[in-house]
């Protein structure tokens, strides 16, 4: 950010953003509880799962898929505090990565259009997506809460910029 730059607005998306890895955690922990308590023996008593080093094949089963739950729910939780959104009051920023940052910027000068994307769902738990469009390129705002009024201070933004000019000053 330049100097004298003020930032008007810092968000990160909401948890919904990486559903499909909770999702998936939560599948594997219900396989980690099924081999862990033995649940396959109930339906097929004939099955007999064997011993391998001292340990039963069906508590193996059950420690390999707590693992995999555990490295949906890590990458879950990456995904959502490893991204965030900033508004400036000369540009948007989307930044997303840990090892491999990824910076995007949309100056307002470029700015043509932004869009509000939302579902039933998302209406009402308040949440959407915002798409900000230059004409070549365009950004996506994921999964932020109430995202009304950040679509609303962007179309002012870039209202202001297009009245202001290049040089951000009232014309003569």
């Amino acid at each position: 950010m330049y100097s004298g730059e003020q930032t008007l607005l810092t968000t990160r998306p909401t948890r919904l953003i990486a559903f499909r890895f909770y999702v998936t955690a939560i599948f594997f922990l219900i396989l980690a509880a099924v081999f862990f308590f033995r649940v396959v023996q109930w339906f097929a008593p004939t099955f007999d799962l064997p011993d391998i080093a001292g340990w039963n094949l069906s508590t193996l089963l059950a420690i390999f898929f707590l693992f995999l739950a555990l490295v949906a729910f890590l990458t879950a939780e990456l995904k959502q505090k490893t991204t965030r959104y900033i508004v400036t009051d000369n540009k948007i920023i989307r930044e997303d990565g840990i090892l491999n940052k990824r910076t995007a910027m949309v100056p307002y000068t470029q700015l043509e259009r932004v869009d509000l994307q939302q579902s039933l769902a998302q209406r009402i738990l308040r949440i959407g997506s915002l798409v900000v469009d230059t004409g070549d390129d365009s950004i996506t705002i994921d999964m932020v809460p109430h995202p009304k009024r950040i679509q609303e201070l962007l179309s002012n933004r870039m209202g202001r910029r297009a009245f202001l000019g290049q040089s951000g000053q009232l014309p003569r």
